[in-house]
């Protein structure tokens, strides 16, 4: 599940944003969508998919008897000191966080993303944070503080027959400008909303960028950054 490639049937069926504007529970969430017979053969090939999280959401809860939430709390964000970062619901009020929007490209304007319950999404996206936080996170997995050494090592672990994805990550050898590496990557989107994470990990670098609109190409901007940090 980690690696996108459980066989679990896409929850999305091809829907996209229609099985998350409806509110439901996460096991209702998976008894609807992510149910049925196996799609493929586990481990045979990869295939995107937000259910897979959801499943390992609540498997840590079952194993816990503690909510994600409060994994999520006491794990991670209370040990880095990760402040800005929570489960965000659409009820729940955040300070300073800001609305996320979507370019028309046909009529050069911004709209309101359309409504959805984020909830819908629990453990594989249902939250906020900040690149201040984010750069706390980066630093937990790859200095060590957050996970044993031999645990970080497991989880960047590049499966070529998967498209290069690891745990979590896409781990992948890449050039910048005149320079080769290896780098960690993660990216995600819901319409208006945008993210994307880049860790070099010979260099121990990182860039992180988030976006409330898909009017800019961060990743385009990202290599840019990378480019020229390498250059110096």
């Amino acid at each position: 599940m980690l690696t996108y490639s459980s066989g679990i049937p896409n929850c999305e069926h091809n829907k996209g944003l229609e099985v998350y504007q409806k509110a439901i529970s996460a096991d209702d969430f998976i008894g609807l969508y992510c149910s049925d017979s196996l799609a493929f053969a586990p481990g045979s090939r990869f295939n995107y998919d937000n259910g897979a999280y959801i499943i390992l959401g609540k498997i840590i809860e079952q194993i816990t008897g503690k909510s994600s939430a409060a994994n999520l709390y006491d794990k991670i964000l209370l040990p880095l000191s990760m402040t800005n970062t929570g489960i965000i619901t659409g009820r729940k009020i955040v300070k300073g966080l800001v609305p996320s929007y979507t370019f028309d490209e046909g009529l050069k304007i911004f709209n309101n993303d359309p409504p959805y319950f984020i909830e819908n999404y629990f453990s594989s996206a249902a939250m906020f944070s900040t690149v201040e936080d984010l750069l706390k996170f980066d630093t937990g997995i790859f200095s060590d503080k957050l996970i044993k050494q031999e645990t970080k090592n497991k989880i960047i672990i590049s499966y070529s027959e998967l498209y290069g994805v690891a745990y979590g990550f896409w781990v992948t050898d890449v050039t910048f400008g005149n320079t080769k590496t290896k780098a960690a990557d993660r990216q995600g989107a819901i319409m208006g909303s945008n993210a994307t994470w880049l860790h070099l990990i010979p260099e121990n670098k990182s860039v992180l960028i988030l976006s409330n609109t898909n009017a800019t190409n961060i990743n385009e901007l990202r290599t840019q950054f990378v480019t020229e940090m390498l250059s110096k």
